[in-house]
């Protein structure tokens, strides 16, 4: 990544840490608890989730495995993971600040290494999965969860218009076969995986950014994801709900593997 692109992550996660943690989550417990449930820990297990944020998934998995380590590019992320823990009294959990692409861990050090949400922040995501692989044991698994980026080219153009207007740190929302096509160039295999539409309202999503209605990003990403709605354009399937609109990210799930050799 980039230092001017670390540095545009940084600045938005931390100034919208607060509203990313605490007010608007994207979360419930009941899709936290899912993601856990489709992970299947097991008591020896030792995971790292890069690009961590808040926590949700090292302090929902910790209970239940050896111990979980996040690790995030933004401090101020961090610092609200450990309040997090502290508040569930978690033990053995630890964090650590840094990016994707040069994880401080040895070669196949964890069990289950993860990633959610992430990649549509990540200019090459291709090298963070790289890096992902190599800390991850031989018979180990990886897990990415993503927001999905429409098939079809003027839908993702447009998607990805109202998604950088949001949030200037987002690069792109990775397709499907984006993703199939990443796991093969790195010789990975689909154990498991599990697709969701996520319904959200587009008020506490701008609020995720740090955006209220007063807001110029705001109004610009409002008038255009409106603009939208005949015909579907921009692959939100957004509906007008009072002075709210509801949305939907499409979502994907992928437990993955080494493909076994012939």
């Amino acid at each position: 990544m980039s230092k001017k692109h670390q540095a545009t992550v940084q600045k938005q996660f931390t100034k919208t840490a607060e509203a990313f943690s605490k007010f608007a989550t994207r979360d419930t417990p009941d899709v936290v608890i899912e993601k856990v449930d489709f992970l299947k820990p097991q008591p020896e297990t030792l995971l790292l989730d890069v690009a961590c944020g808040p926590g949700a998934l090292v302090l929902a998995m910790a209970p239940r495995i050896r111990y979980a380590f996040g690790i995030d590019l933004t401090p101020e992320m961090l610092r609200q993971a450990r309040e997090f823990q502290g508040e569930k009294q978690i033990a053995n959990a630890a964090w650590v600040c840094g990016e994707g692409e040069s994880i401080p861990y040895a070669d196949g050090a964890f069990d289950l290494v993860s990633s959610q949400y992430a990649f549509h922040h990540i200019p090459k995501p291709e090298l963070v999965l790289q890096e992902m692989l190599r800390v991850t044991k031989p018979d180990g698994r990886i897990f990415i969860d993503d927001t999905l980026g429409p098939e079809s080219d003027e839908k993702f153009e447009l998607h990805g218009r109202i998604e950088i207007i949001r949030d200037p740190s987002h690069t792109r929302s990775l397709r499907f076969t984006t993703f199939l096509r990443m796991f093969d160039e790195l010789n990975l295999e689909i154990l498991s995986q599990s697709f969701r539409r996520r319904r959200r309202s587009f008020n506490q999503w701008m609020l995720r950014a740090g955006l209220t209605p007063k807001d110029k990003r705001y109004q610009e990403a409002r008038k255009l994801l409106e603009g939208s709605i005949k015909g579907d354009r921009a692959g939100f399937s957004a509906q007008v709900d009072g002075d709210d609109i509801q949305i939907v990210h499409n979502e994907g799930m992928f437990l993955l593997a080494r493909r076994a050799e012939p």
